[in-house]
């Protein structure tokens, strides 16, 4: 004969497990919607995450490149010393981080600004092109250079 504790106790289980099952059922199908809710947030976000990767590359490639001016300007323009050396002071910036941004040394800026030479065509370009720029976006150009050289 078997034992009635354990018959009673199976039976209360089975009992407990049919009235449950339908509670549960539902929580079931919620719970796999929020993982294929999450599961596509995850690729969303890691789509734009890809996306903002390639869109500051391409932004601090754009800062990076280097300044351009028309013919025209380019012609027009003159540059003297006292020019050169109040764009660099307009910037504030230093000896070293102007020519960074001319594509020069800094002897050449030194030089420059003291009348001992001038600066050749593609210096001058970047000269008439820095007029241009203000001491925000000279900055910003500095740092995407400084993230593309390393």
């Amino acid at each position: 004969m078997p034992n009635i504790g354990a018959v009673l106790k199976e039976e209360i289980t089975r009992l407990s497990r049919r009235s449950t099952r339908p509670l549960f059922a539902a929580l079931k199908k919620d719970v796999a919607a929020l993982k294929r809710t999450v599961a596509d947030h995850k690729r969303v976000m890691a789509q734009l995450q890809r996306d903002n990767a390639r869109l500051m590359a391409e932004a601090n490639a754009r800062l990076a490149a280097p300044l351009t001016v028309s013919e025209g300007d380019l012609k027009g323009s003159r540059i003297s010393p006292r020019l050169i050396q109040s764009q660099r002071r307009r910037l504030g910036l230093s000896r070293e981080a102007f020519s960074k941004l001319l594509g020069v040394s800094a002897g050449a800026v030194m030089a420059w600004e003291g009348g001992k030479s001038k600066p050749r065509v593609a210096a001058k370009a970047a000269l008439v092109g820095i007029r241009k720029l203000g001491r925000r976006e000279a900055r910003q150009r500095l740092e995407a250079m400084g993230k593309v050289g390393r």
